[in-house]
């Protein structure tokens, strides 16, 4: 591959990028290489402050080649009247976010007793009512239909680290894959599919024996060999189970076959192509990852949100994941969801208050604490994106744990 280093000025239509100089959360594209069509794709990287770009040569233009960057004027002058920039609604306060954290985390509950009922009956019976499954999952989407899809994140991942419960990591992951599903436009139909299969994805491992899956977890002491395929036998024993019992549709038995299968055929079933699964499978796939990384499922290390994607994001890069697909689910959950506590570079303490969709690392967020450690008499907006908005410069250094409340900001629902 034939390189060349260039300044952000001088990057020009028709050039490739093979690489940039920013992280991959501080990027404004999911990919990291790609051709420049337009020019907003330049100003994007110039805001998020690109410095240095590698150009590939083979692929794209040279910086000595003839670039037309302005289109031929006619002889007629032609006046267009100033856009109006589209008014930005105002960050939600932090009393609405603390009473929907609040709604959030009752809804959790009571999502959990109906899982947790799910699964009760399996590990009793061995076997899935269906009925009681169609329930389960009409439960999930309409607190997905009724509350902010940010504060159903927050309350889902909250004292997850360690929690290797079956049924809890059902529920979060069919959550998130029924939130995805819905920005995707799915039909109904289709959404039920989807969240039945992240439901009942795992149930294979029921069949597992004990010993092999806690010794799945000592990850300073690998499976053998054997049992490493026995494990890996999962999906394909979920699906026999389901299919005995029947009740359930050919395409939910698909993506519970299918959610371990990474495009880079990296995945198991062994033998199996990743480039032949559905997009919903891929859905499913990012979600129950997403998910073991918070939880640290396996006996990893639990990650933060942000480096649950940041681990996700560098295998989509390695071809591992569908990165559409992925790039949706970053942008709905937010490298920094909101409700996150955070501390800023200024030794400020602060609570993200709303995302901002071209700069994912850059979020609005609400300071409740003063470097002293003291609460201002009013709390202040800042928008981390906005240079003239965030004087001195702020930026995020680093994610605090969230309590049961974001910040004891009164709450607008009486007692």
């Amino acid at each position: 591959m034939a390189t060349k280093t260039i300044s952000i000025d001088q990057l020009r239509i028709g050039m490739y990028v093979a690489k940039i100089d920013l992280s991959w959360f501080r990027s404004p594209f999911l990919r990291r290489s790609l051709l420049i069509k337009q020019t907003p794709q330049i100003e994007k990287l110039r805001r998020a402050g690109a410095k240095q770009i590698v150009i590939d040569l083979l692929r794209g233009d040279d910086v000595a080649a003839p670039i037309d960057l302005d289109p031929p004027v006619s002889s007629q002058t032609i006046t267009l009247a100033p856009q109006t920039p589209p008014l930005k609604s105002a960050p939600k306060p932090l009393s609405q976010l603390n009473e929907e954290y609040a709604q959030a985390l009752v809804a959790r509950k009571q999502l959990e007793q109906t899982v947790h009922t799910v699964f009760s009956a399996i590990s009793k019976r061995g076997s899935v009512d269906p009925q009681v499954a169609a329930e389960a999952v009409q439960e999930v989407a309409i607190v997905t239909r009724t509350l902010p899809n940010s504060a159903i994140f927050m309350a889902l991942s909250q004292q997850r680290a360690g929690d290797s419960s079956l049924s809890q990591h059902a529920l979060s992951t069919c959550t998130l894959a029924l939130v995805v599903g819905q920005s995707f436009g799915y039909n109904p139909l289709e959404l039920q599919e989807l969240a039945t299969a992240a439901l009942l994805h795992d149930i294979g491992l029921v069949q597992i024996p004990d010993a092999i899956i806690q010794r799945s977890a000592n990850t300073s002491n690998p499976l053998p060999a054997h049992d490493r395929r026995i494990l890996q036998s999962h999906p394909r024993l979920g699906i026999l189970a389901l299919e005995r019992q029947g009740g359930f549709g050919t395409r939910v038995l698909q993506m519970i076959g299918e959610h371990h299968i990474r495009l880079d055929d990296s995945g198991y079933p062994p033998g199996t192509k990743g480039e032949f699964t559905s997009e919903r499978s891929r859905i499913l796939m990012i979600a129950d990852y997403y998910d073991e990384l918070l939880t640290g499922f396996g006996g990893a290390s639990p990650l933060a949100p942000h480096q649950a994607l940041q681990r996700i994001f560098r295998e989509s890069q390695e071809g591992a994941f569908d990165q559409v697909i992925l790039s949706r689910f970053i942008k709905l959950i937010g490298i920094y969801p909101v409700h996150s506590r955070v501390r800023l570079n200024t030794n400020e303490r602060a609570v993200v208050t709303e995302l901002n969709p071209s700069t994912l690392h850059q979020p609005v967020v609400t300071i409740t604490h003063t470097p002293s450690g003291s609460e201002p008499p009013t709390p202040l907006v800042v928008d981390l994106s906005d240079p003239a908005n965030a004087a001195p410069e702020r930026v995020i250094d680093t994610v605090l744990d969230s309590p049961e409340h974001l910040h004891p900001a009164p709450s607008s629902r009486a007692a």
